[in-house]
């Protein structure tokens, strides 16, 4: 039923450090999104502490979605379960999408679904630099919430304090 498997994100890209909190971000390309529903097939990686159950959405007119699950030990992997539809057409697209252009690398490809991909560029979720009028604007913030800041510190107001500092 895993037709392809797609490595993505930090592990995958190139010129970037690793550490060991960094998880894995794993495409799993197959012909039924709907075996992989249940996550007893998870436990194959190791002892689950914890997933959170990304509820099934549409991407591109295709069904998918996402496991994400700590192990015990320490490990963190990512999974996305995509429909092959789904690799044929970003496939077959002038551009990569974001999950996909940050990095990615084919691991398993039984069917050349990913042949024709484009190469990643890294220029997803890099935002762009601010207006002007953005930029003074996050300095008036800044300096109206010290002042706010300092107050709840004294008063010892730490929710309204958490609220300044973010």
């Amino acid at each position: 039923n895993i037709r392809a498997v797609i490595l993505t994100s930090t592990r995958a890209a190139t010129g970037r450090a690793t550490d060991e909190f960094s998880d894995y971000d794993v495409i799993l390309v197959v012909e039924d999104i709907y075996r992989y529903i249940e996550v007893d097939w998870l436990a194959d990686f190791g002892s689950v502490l914890t997933v959170y159950r990304d509820p099934v959405r549409t991407e591109f007119g295709f069904e998918r979605f996402t496991r994400v699950t700590q192990y015990d030990d320490g490990l963190k992997i990512d999974f996305s379960v995509c429909p092959v539809e789904w690799l044929r057409f970003v496939a077959r697209q002038a551009e990569l999408p974001d999950e996909l252009d940050v990095g990615y690398a084919v691991l398993l490809d039984k069917d050349g679904l990913a042949e024709g991909m484009k190469p990643f560029t890294q220029r997803a979720y890099v935002p762009g630099p601010p207006t002007l009028r953005e930029y003074l604007d996050r300095i008036e913030y800044f300096f109206n919430d010290c002042c706010y800041a300092a107050k709840h510190i004294c008063r010892g107001d730490l929710l309204p304090l958490k609220s300044c500092m973010d």
